[in-house]
C-alpha cells in the first residue's frame, strides 16, 4: 500500500471522514496550527536491510534481526495500540538488490523506518532513493556504515547515522595512539575505494598529531599471498602497522602477522580500522592479542551493557557486535519518539528524536545533531592476551573512552546542506 495517501506533512489536514466532513474539518483547522499526524496504515512497519549470508553476515545478519526483535518486544510489541511489524530482507551485499528492495519497501510496502542498511555503497543508494520520497519517506538508520558522507555533503532530512563512522574510528585510533607515543606508522591497505579513502584520512590524522607515515603497501581484495607485504611492513621500523581492510582480509592479515610481530618484543603494534568483536572471536586472543581497535559499544563496558548483552547472548549464543547493538538502540529511540508524538510521519518523528534524551543500554553521552549524526562516546580498545581473558567473549580491554565531541567530525566541517550557515562547531 502506498503511504502517500495516509501520511501528510505537518500543517496538512487529516480529517475524520471523507468528503464534506473532511473539508469542514480542514476549514476549521486552517488557522489552528499543525495537526499531529497519526499512525499510517494502522501499524508501525520496520524494515531491516542486511547482509544475511555473505561477507558481513557474522557481524550483522541474524544478530541484527534479533536486536530489532528485542527492541520491539521491549516496547510491548505495539505503540498506542498499533502493532509493530518487522520485515527483513537480504541485500546480498549487492547495490542493485539493495535498491530494488528499498524501492519496493518505500513505494509499495509502506515501511516507516529502516533499522539498518549494512555497507557504505548500499547506504548511499538507499539515502538517495529515500530522498526522492521527500517528507513521505521512511526514517533510515545506518549502523554498519563507515562513510561519513551520509551526514556530510550527502546528508538527508530522514537519514540518521547512528553508530560509528570512518571519521570517528580513524580519529580515535590515529590521534589517541599517536598522542600516546606511537608516532611511526605503516599502512597495509586493501586496493579499493574504501582502502584509499581510509588510508588518506588516517594518514592525515597521524600527521596532524605529530606522527609520520614511514610507508604503505596495497593488496588486492581477497589476496592470498599477503605475507610478503606484511613482512615488508614489519621490517619498516614502524611502531604501528595499520590494517586498512576488513572481513577475511583483515583476519588473514592478523593471522599472518602473528609470527612476525611476536619477535618484536612489543615494539610494534597492530591497529585495525574495521574489526568487530565477532572477528576477534574467530581469530581468538592467541593470534589477535595486542591488536588495537575502536568500537562504539562493548558488551562488557559496564553493568547496564552487560545485562542487555546477556539477554542477546541467550538468544544467539554470541555477544553482540557494536552495530547489532546499534540496531536495538536506534529502534528504541525511534519508538520513544513515535510514542511521544502519536505519529510515524518521518519529519515529525526525527524532530522529536532530537528533543528526547537518548538513554539505553548501548550508547553513552549521546545526542542527535541536525546533520543526522548521533554523537556518542567511542572507545579505544586492546585485544587481551589469553591469560587475561576471564570468561567467554571477554576479549577486549577499554584503554580509553573518547567523548563524542572529540571523536566525530565537527558539525561545521561536514558540508551538510541542512546546516549550512548554522554550524559553529559540534
Amino acid at each position: 500500500m502506498d503511504r502517500s495517501d495516509g501520511k501528510l506533512p505537518p500543517g496538512a489536514c487529516r480529517g475524520w471522514r471523507r468528503g464534506a466532513a473532511l473539508l469542514a474539518g480542514c476549514g476549521l483547522l486552517l488557522c489552528g496550527g499543525p495537526v499531529r499526524a497519526e499512525i499510517s496504515d494502522g501499524e508501525i512497519r520496520v524494515g531491516a536491510l542486511l547482509d544475511l549470508k555473505s561477507t558481513y553476515a557474522h557481524i550483522a545478519g541474524q544478530g541484527s534481526v534479533v536486536a530489532a526483535q528485542m527492541a520491539i518486544e521491549d516496547m510491548g510489541g505495539s505503540i498506542g495500540g498499533r502493532p509493530i511489524r518487522l520485515v527483513v530482507a537480504d541485500h546480498r551485499n549487492d547495490v542493485g538488490e539493495t535498491m530494488r528492495v528499498a524501492r519496493d519497501w518505500l513505494e509499495k510496502e509502506g515501511i516507516d523506518v529502516i533499522a539498518d542498511v549494512l555497507g557504505s555503497p548500499q547506504a548511499h543508494a538507499v539515502q538517495e532513493i529515500n530522498r526522492e520520497r521527500g517528507d513521505g519517506g521512511a526514517v533510515v538508520f545506518y549502523n554498519g556504515v563507515m562513510s561519513s558522507d551520509l551526514t556530510g555533503r550527502r546528508c538527508a532530512p530522514l537519514g540518521i547515522h547512528w553508530m560509528y563512522d570512518g571519521h570517528a574510528f580513524n580519529t580515535v585510533l590515529g590521534r589517541e595512539l599517536t598522542e600516546a607515543g606511537a608516532r611511526r606508522w605503516y599502512f597495509v591497505t586493501v586496493d579499493n575505494a574504501f582502502g584509499h579513502n581510509v588510508e588518506a584520512s588516517l594518514s592525515a590524522i597521524v600527521r596532524d598529531n605529530g606522527g609520520t607515515v614511514v610507508g604503505a603497501v596495497r593488496h588486492e581484495f581477497g589476496e592470498r599471498e599477503i605475507f610478503p607485504k606484511l613482512r615488508q611492513a614489519a621490517l619498516s621500523g614502524a611502531e604501528v602497522i595499520a590494517l586498512v581492510n576488513a572481513g577475511q582480509d583483515m583476519i588473514q592479515s592478523v593471522r599472518r602477522s602473528y609470527d612476525l610481530l611476536r619477535v618484536s618484543k612489543g615494539e610494534t603494534m597492530l591497529a585495525a580500522v574495521a574489526t568487530a568483536l565477532n572477528d576477534v572471536h574467530l581469530m581468538k586472543p592467541q593470534l589477535a592479542q595486542g591488536l588495537r581497535l575502536s568500537h562504539s559499544f562493548y558488551w562488557n563496558m559496564d553493568a547496564e551493557a552487560r545485562t542487555w548483552s546477556q539477554r542477546f547472548f541467550a538468544r544467539t549464543g554470541a555477544m553482540p557486535s557494536d552495530l547489532q547493538a546499534g540496531v536495538y538502540s536506534a529502534l528504541t529511540h525511534y519508538f520513544k519518539a513515535v510514542q511521544a508524538t502519536g505519529s510515524d510521519h518521518g519529519p515529525t518523528v526525527v524532530k522529536k528524536m532530537r528533543e528526547l534524551p537518548i538513554r539505553d543500554p548501548i550508547v553513552r553521552n549521546a545526542r542527535l545533531r541536525e546533520d543526522g549524526r548521533m554523537v556518542h562516546d567511542v572507545f579505544l580498545l586492546r585485544v587481551k592476551a589469553p591469560g587475561e581473558v576471564k570468561e567467554p567473549w571477554d576479549y577486549l580491554e577499554i584503554l580509553r573512552r573518547v567523548p563524542g565531541d572529540r571523536a566525530f567530525r565537527p558539525l561545521a566541517d561536514g558540508g551538510c546542506p541542512l546546516v549550512a550557515g548554522k554550524a559553529s562547531g559540534q
